[in-house]
């Protein structure tokens, strides 16, 4: 299952209200999951990238399992204005080419079909990327602009979703070998 929605905020951005919204279901939400069976232990794997760039955010979650990798949703975030700041939506479904936007000097043509943003301002030119696929969680930006503030991070997240029912079955298997001396 991939979901994605790209929601661009204004330069006053309102916080989203979901309180209307129905929350979802156990059951609904562990087919969201990631996850692997390995020796013995169910584990779910997600993570979330994370790229700031002086006031605008991007955020991608995914979860991790046996096929892969499913995007469970983008986001991009703006906080506050930036005069002149033009915030723009690339790649998949938006209409736009990074080449389309790139200066003349930088090449991103390897980057065409990925999914980013490209900021541009007074600073200069930056464009970020995020793909995440079975073989490689990839985070870049790529900049001609001075004095900007540029942070990545990937949270990753692991569950064990048996270790009670394994733990417990540790548990008996010692009071059994305990028994059978």
């Amino acid at each position: 299952m991939c979901v994605v929605s790209l929601w661009m905020a204004s330069a006053t951005l309102q916080a989203a209200d979901f309180s209307r919204l129905a929350p979802l279901a156990e059951a609904e939400l562990a087919t969201l999951r990631g996850g692997y069976q390995l020796a013995g232990l169910d584990m779910s794997f997600g993570a979330t990238l994370q790229t700031v760039v002086d006031n605008v955010r991007m955020d991608t979650v995914f979860v991790i399992n046996g096929a892969g990798t499913d995007i469970v949703s983008q986001t991009v975030t703006q906080h506050g204005g930036v005069d002149g700041q033009v915030v723009s939506q690339v790649g998949h479904g938006s209409g736009t080419t990074i080449m389309e936007l790139t200066p003349n000097g930088i090449n991103l043509a390897g980057m065409q079909g990925l999914p980013g943003l490209v900021v541009n301002d007074s600073k200069g030119f930056t464009s970020m990327f995020h793909s995440v696929t079975k073989d490689a969680i990839l985070g870049s930006v790529v900049s001609n602009a001075s004095q900007r503030d540029i942070q990545q991070r990937l949270d990753i997240g692991v569950q064990v979703n048996n270790l009670p029912a394994l733990q417990a079955a540790q548990q008996r298997q010692s009071i059994t070998d305990s028994l059978a001396r």
